[in-house]
């Protein structure tokens, strides 16, 4: 074959393409998520790294940084034809992972607890928002809720040795709705449950929200029955604690999307079915009625006391 020369755009658009896009196009080929890791469905033995370029075919003793080596190695093709056939195809998807979060420097600060006192969250969050107090009692026994001597709910996230990561504030009073992290809070243990399947991730965007979901389980299923499920408050609209809680726990295979019904919500699920899914993971979507899951049983809670009269 004649040499054939490339620019460095293409040469760097080979260098890093995407080699799960490349292989799914140009071999037919899946991979799905491993724990750090992406494995071939068609060939076990086929593992590709978290970066999604090098890989190692453990059965052809063979492994490489790009899909140049792939090309090279299980292919025989020449380095010109390796790189023909990646930027030719148009299937040199650049795989670019997203900055590393970093949380600010410092020690959380959490608001000052009203010792003793749960009167207002109780009365907000079971009143207002027509969550269970059982439920509400169990996130306050682990430390995950409480209220603050101005009366508002503070949600808490721990990290893998118990210690406050993250917090976020959320007032108690409707005619001022006031919410917002805590300072120094990081985003990467945002407030979380962790139930007995911990395969499934149900995925919100507020832990008032989240809550809502615990409370809806155990009205159709029964009294704790929320427990078997886990669950994650992004605290946003961000994917940082959704990126993190995965790093942590790579049994999961199956991600459950609750976001909020409204334009948000559903750009921030296109982007993120689609980026988990070439990943690996099956993504479900569903929204409810209502512009939130809270608004959903709070709907739902009048219509039964309305049929109930």
């Amino acid at each position: 074959m004649e040499f054939k020369k490339f620019s460095e755009e293409q040469l760097e658009r080979a260098k890093n393409a995407d080699i799960i896009s490349f292989l799914s196009g140009h071999c037919g080929l899946e991979f799905k998520r491993a724990g750090k890791y992406y494995q071939c469905k068609q060939h076990s033995s086929l593992v590709v790294y978290a970066d999604r370029k090098g890989f190692v075919w453990n059965s052809k003793n063979i492994s490489g940084g790009d899909t140049i080596d792939f090309l090279r190695k299980v292919e025989g093709k020449t380095f010109p034809e390796a790189v023909e056939a990646i930027i030719g195809e148009g299937a040199a998807v650049t795989y670019t992972p997203a900055p590393k979060y970093k949380a600010e420097a410092g020690q959380l600060v959490l608001p000052e607890k009203a010792e003793g006192k749960y009167n207002r969250i109780f009365a907000y969050l079971s009143q207002t928002r027509g969550i269970s107090p059982d439920i509400i009692s169990d996130f306050v026994k682990s430390k995950q809720l409480y209220q603050d001597k101005k009366g508002n709910c503070v949600f808490v996230g721990f990290d893998e040795q118990g210690k406050a990561k993250f917090g976020c504030v959320r007032s108690t009073l409707t005619e001022k709705k006031y919410r917002g992290d805590c300072k120094y809070s990081d985003k990467r243990y945002a407030f979380h449950q962790m139930g007995k399947d911990s395969t499934r991730l149900y995925i919100f965007e507020a832990p008032i929200d989240l809550m809502s979901h615990c409370t809806m389980t155990d009205r159709t299923y029964g009294k704790g029955k929320y427990k078997a499920q886990t669950r994650l408050a992004l605290c946003g609209s961000s994917d940082v604690a959704l990126e993190a809680f995965l790093e942590r726990h790579s049994d999961v295979k199956v991600l459950n999307f609750r976001l909020d019904n409204d334009e948000a919500g559903r750009t921030a699920v296109k982007k993120y079915k689609e980026k988990y899914e070439t990943r690996g993971y099956e993504v479900n979507a569903v929204f409810g009625k209502s512009k939130d899951i809270n608004e959903d049983l709070i709907n739902g809670q009048d219509e039964i006391t309305r049929k109930s009269r």
